[in-house]
């Protein structure tokens, strides 16, 4: 019936356009309070998705930080175990040299032995004894003088 009394009137009937103009009133007031809780809802949507892309972008450059970081500590530990090895090996040598100092130590004569030796040649005197050449010269002339070396015995 409805449809024929639209029919009649050319559209809707009057006491149905009384009711219907309530309801049009608040099908728009509720259209627009979907249409701003939409618009609310994709407001905060595009925040999120900016406030997310953000923290991405902020992950990104903290990795990269990171990353740089353990490189340039990578480059410092390298170079302290490279310092460390070549202290091992100035001790190790250092320690060779004092062993080499050690045994050539062992060998030098003590002080009892160089007094010995010191008494020996204060008893020599071997500033006192001749030189071969001394001697030569001495045994020649003695040859070519023989008899003026009897005649003085």
């Amino acid at each position: 019936m409805p449809d024929e009394m639209m029919q009649q009137q050319g559209g809707m009937p009057a006491d149905m356009q009384s009711m219907q103009q309530p309801q049009d009133k608040s099908q728009n007031g509720e259209y627009s309070q979907i249409a701003s809780i939409v618009s609310d809802l994709d407001r905060r949507l595009r925040m999120l998705e900016e406030r997310y892309g953000n923290l991405r972008k902020k992950i990104q450059l903290t990795d990269e930080n990171l990353i740089d970081s353990e490189r340039s500590f990578g480059k410092e530990l390298r170079g302290f175990n490279d310092d460390l090895l070549e202290l091992k090996r100035s001790a190790n040598d250092f320690s060779e040299k004092i062993m080499l100092f050690d045994t050539e130590m062992d060998n030098v004569a003590s002080k009892t032995d160089v007094k010995v030796i010191e008494k020996y040649l204060a008893m020599w005197s071997p500033t006192m004894f001749v030189t071969r050449k001394e001697l030569k010269d001495y045994l020649e002339t003695r040859r070519q003088s023989p008899k003026i070396d009897s005649d003085k015995e």
